[in-house]
């Protein structure tokens, strides 16, 4: 062995096995350098290793135990959870002022929350790639300087396909089934578009709102 093992379990294993030979009826430790003392002290270590290593491991056993049970459907974090949740409810349906209810980290919704508008300005929206069945594309905030800037209070960009066969027409991406892509870059199933294809890109707000289309971008799918 050029090496002992790193492996805690291992370790033992490989020292019982010496230990073992060490005290084996008939062998004399003394053949290869040792004396009576060094066997004695291998196996206390040994017993002490062994024990320590044992004691860690129901240790480990008891925490991955009692973790289960803290997060049960019904252990006591579920329970403190609903426990926390019923009273931020009553505090705030309850008769006391926003400044009481907030002592408790409550706060009530605004009645007439700001609208959060969409985009005023188109995805930067380009084609990285087109390989057989599959069109690669990227999108960022217009002008910023990372590579997967997301425009705010947007989810992701729907995409708009045209069949390139078609001649273009005003408002054609209004008119056809979209596609939403919430992460870039992104990959665009091809194998039923058409031979030609306009994309067209923009901007959608979880409540559906939109920002303007980009302007076309043609691709030969493959």
């Amino acid at each position: 062995m050029k090496f002992l093992p790193t492996r805690k379990a291992d370790m033992l294993t490989y020292a019982t096995q010496v230990h073992d030979v060490l005290t084996a009826q008939g062998f004399n430790p003394t053949t290869i350098g040792l004396a009576a003392a060094d066997v004695t002290e291998l196996g206390t270590l040994l017993t002490a290793a062994q024990t320590a290593h044992d004691a860690a491991n129901a240790a480990k056993l008891d925490k991955q135990a009692k973790t289960q049970a803290l997060r049960a459907p019904n252990g006591p974090h579920a329970l403190l959870q609903v426990k926390l949740r019923d009273i931020a409810n009553a505090a705030r349906v309850s008769d006391a002022a926003d400044e009481t209810i907030a002592a408790i980290g409550v706060s009530r919704r605004d009645p007439s929350p700001t609208r959060k508008n969409p985009p005023t300005d188109p995805p930067e929206f380009i084609v990285d790639s087109v390989a057989p069945g599959v069109i690669n594309v990227r999108f960022r905030t217009l002008g910023s300087a990372q590579p997967r800037a997301r425009a705010e209070n947007t989810n992701g960009v729907q995409v708009a396909v045209i069949n390139g066969a078609n001649p273009a027409v005003d408002n054609e991406a209004d008119n056809v089934p979209t596609l939403l892509l919430t992460r870039s870059p992104a990959r665009i199933d091809s194998t039923k578009m058409s031979d030609q294809v306009r994309l067209y890109a923009r901007w959608v707000t979880p409540r559906g709102l939109t920002s303007p289309w980009t302007r076309p971008l043609d691709v030969s799918v493959l």
